[in-house]
């Protein structure tokens, strides 16, 4: 079932708390205070019935403008307004603030409820009513029924329940996989159970036995219990309204503007990266360095406004800026907030959260300013600017989910479109940009380039060099890059070497007579190997010249070091294995007198190759005799 909360919203005394109780039954003004004085202080809750008999939750709100704050509270999860205007005193400033507000929040769904409809003739009914749709043309409202009802008399109810049922049906059910969020608007303590939070679950779905996370204070705890309108639940889905009660949780620590949430999904800044919008009957501008009152959820801070593209904003415009905090808000990106005047408190704009970055933000900067646009753009402009953020490092799916708010179905699909459009490519089990990987492209070529020019008798540069150089940062992340770079044809992969796809290891004219000069070298040495100063006297060249030579010929498989300086031809090396495993076919273990008189030279040189078929696994020592650990593959 779809779960639907509907909030009122209007002038004080306008009978927004009478209205509750026709529709619900449940007077929700619940302090002795409100019920003393007649007046609404804080939100109240009821469930109410629809005539299909779907259920939905109402929050009452106070219509008073000292109590704005506790009205943006209420106001948050909301899915349905109802717009109350008293038919005997018609449009008012509050009821003008609240409208502003709710669409600053991002409601889109409502209705304008006249109440006190028996206080006054239909003429006068009727002027009121136009009065309310000049008032609201331009808004969310303004195509929204007009609904006119008394509470004394029921006049209407039936056909506001009506009303409120067929506009629910057009709500979009929210998305129940995304991390669960549960902004606190109560808190308080039961005897015998603890401490309780009561609030609008925003996002996901929370069951009894769920490890959570309290913020600001970064405490785990689990839900022990929950209800739904006093009703016990195990499990809640977003758009209820929630009574969880945590374990291990003093009440001392929670209160309204904390938030409830799966552990790790939310994060914390003192500066947030922001769209503002002014709104078009704000008395007041917003100017560079302006002091604010800031809301978001049900938190409320100060702040100060650093103005990103311009010096001042006038009402009705927009632009962005960065919010710097006296201390850290906890939010998700893409979350809208309302900000009022430092004095007089009064409602003057709002926006959405783009980024919460502790960096300081340039002003009046272009790419400042474009990748704030791309992160107010769509959720592929959103999720495509996060993943070129990462750079090489590359962002995982899970990563990105957080940092958008997106369940992993949503997230996988606008990454899934993404790709097909060659905009991002997946990197194992991340994502890097197409433009990032071109810049590593032209990196990769860059490197490779210089070390061919450098050790232009190699074959390539071994992949461990190249992936200090390259992913130094993102280490874990070399081998799924690599393999993007061969695949894109950027370089070539030949065993644990890289190299530029056009290039080729080529000897020059004296380097090929020295190779000449040194095979025909080690193989007259034969089973005698040669140290290095005796190889250049045999060749000539000088060893400067010779060593890139040479360790070319042992890269190419042609000579084997036994010792740093003594060097073998390869074959003769090979024809020494051949012969101790023809010695060693009776499964008798060999000797290295055995092996000496075998191959016909002294004990030292037989000791040196019996020690080198040790290092490549060959044979191993046993007492003073060798044993075969396995055979050369034909």
């Amino acid at each position: 079932m779809k779960h639907v909360v509907i909030g009122t919203a209007g002038h004080v005394d306008h009978g927004k708390t009478w209205l509750t109780r026709a529709l619900t039954g449940t007077n929700t003004d619940r302090l002795k205070e409100e019920r003393e004085r007649g007046i609404t202080v804080d939100i109240g809750f009821a469930q109410l019935t629809l005539p299909n008999g779907q259920r939905a939750s109402i929050i009452d709100v106070p219509g008073h403008e000292a109590l704005v704050k506790n009205m943006i509270a209420g106001a948050t999860g909301i899915d349905v307004v109802l717009l109350v205007v008293a038919s005997d005193e018609g449009f008012m400033p509050q009821t003008q603030e609240h409208l502003d507000i709710l669409g600053l929040l991002g409601v889109e769904r409502g209705i304008i409820v006249m109440t006190k409809c028996d206080a006054v003739g239909a003429d006068w009914a009727d002027m009121v009513e136009a009065d309310i749709l000049d008032h609201v043309e331009g808004t969310f409202l303004q195509d929204a029924p007009v609904v006119r009802v008394s509470a004394v008399t029921g006049e209407g109810i039936d056909l506001l329940k009506q009303r409120i049922a067929d506009l629910v049906e057009q709500v979009r059910p929210r998305n129940e996989d995304r991390a669960c969020r549960l902004p606190v608007d109560r808190a308080f303590t039961i005897k015998g159970f603890g401490t309780v939070v009561t609030g609008t679950l925003v996002d996901g779905t929370v069951s009894v036995g769920d490890e959570v996370e309290v913020y600001p204070q970064r405490k785990l705890t689990r839900i022990r219990s929950l209800q739904n309108h006093n009703e016990a639940a195990e499990s809640m889905s977003a758009g209820m309204r929630v009574a969880a009660n945590l374990q291990g949780v003093e009440r001392k620590e929670v209160s309204r503007g904390c938030i409830v949430a799966k552990p790790g999904t939310l994060r914390q800044a003192d500066r947030l990266l922001t769209h503002v919008v002014v709104s078009g009957d704000s008395p007041f501008d917003v100017r560079n360095s302006s002091r604010v009152h800031f809301y978001t959820g049900t938190e409320e801070l100060m702040c100060r406004v650093r103005l990103l593209d311009a010096d001042a904003l006038l009402p009705g415009e927009d632009g962005f800026a960065q919010l710097v905090f006296d201390r850290p808000v906890t939010a998700r990106n893409h979350d809208r907030f309302i900000i009022r005047f430092f004095s007089p408190v009064v409602t003057i704009g709002g926006g959405t959260i783009l980024d919460i970055a502790p960096g300081r933000a340039r002003r009046n900067s272009e790419p400042v300013l474009r990748r704030l646009r791309a992160l107010n753009g769509s959720r592929e402009e959103r999720l495509l600017q996060r993943v070129r953020d990462a750079g090489v490092r590359c962002a995982t799916a899970p990563e990105l989910e957080v940092a958008e708010n997106l369940s992993p179905k949503e997230c996988a699909t606008s990454l899934s479109a993404l790709c097909g459009r060659g905009l991002v490519q997946a990197a194992g089990d991340a994502y890097v940009a197409a433009d990032a990987l071109g810049r590593l492209e032209d990196e990769a070529r860059a490197v490779l380039a210089e070390y061919h020019e450098q050790h232009a008798l190699e074959r390539g540069m071994g992949l461990g060099a190249l992936r200090t150089r390259l992913f130094s940062s993102s280490p874990e992340r070399a081998d799924a890059l690599v393999g993007l770079l061969e695949a894109s044809g950027c370089l070539v992969v030949d065993g644990r070497l890289a190299r530029l796809p056009d290039f080729e290891a080529t000897l020059s004219p004296e380097q090929l007579r020295l190779h000449d000069s040194v095979v025909a070298a080690v193989e007259e040495a034969g089973f005698e190997p040669l140290e290095t100063d005796e190889l250049v006297a045999r060749v000539g060249g000088g060893e400067p010249a010779l060593a890139p030579v040479l360790d070319r010929m042992r890269a190419d498989g042609e000579l084997v070091s036994l010792t740093p300086t003594t060097t073998a031809s390869a074959k003769v090396w090979r024809r020494g294995l051949d012969t101790f495993m023809q010695m060693a076919a009776s499964g008798e273990p060999v000797t290295i007198a055995q092996f000496r008189d075998r191959i016909g030279v002294s004990r030292k040189f037989a000791g040196l190759f019996l020690d080198s078929y040790d290092r490549a696994g060959y044979t191993r020592l046993v007492g003073d005799a060798r044993v075969v650990l396995r055979r050369p593959q034909d």
